[in-house]
């Protein structure tokens, strides 16, 4: 039987890569799909969900000719990230849930 990861995870190792990856200079969309494990079409809905909740932002940026997306958390969102850890904790302490 297929166990699915709870969105609070999901939410959470997305805010995870996107910290990260942002410590580095910046997280692309494909940086989220590889760290996260998610489909692309996945990806996108938890992103547009974090971007309209304040926790994270999209910044446009040259890379060579073409134009990349970056995205970073927001002040919000580095408060969301560390309420999530906690909650993950307190939650999973098994790894029942484990990815």
């Amino acid at each position: 039987m297929a166990r699915y990861r709870p969105a609070i995870k999901i939410v959470l190792k997305i805010l995870e890569c996107i910290a990260v990856n942002q410590s580095r200079g910046r997280a692309l969309k494909t940086h989220i799909i590889q760290c996260a494990n998610l489909k692309a079409t996945s990806a996108e809905r938890y992103i547009e969900m974090l971007k309209d909740a304040g926790y994270i932002s999209e910044k446009k940026e040259s890379w060579g000719e073409r134009v990349v997306i970056a995205y970073e958390l927001t002040a919000l969102g580095v408060e969301r990230y560390n309420w999530f850890k906690t909650i993950n904790t307190e939650l999973f302490k098994s790894n029942d849930w484990a990815y």
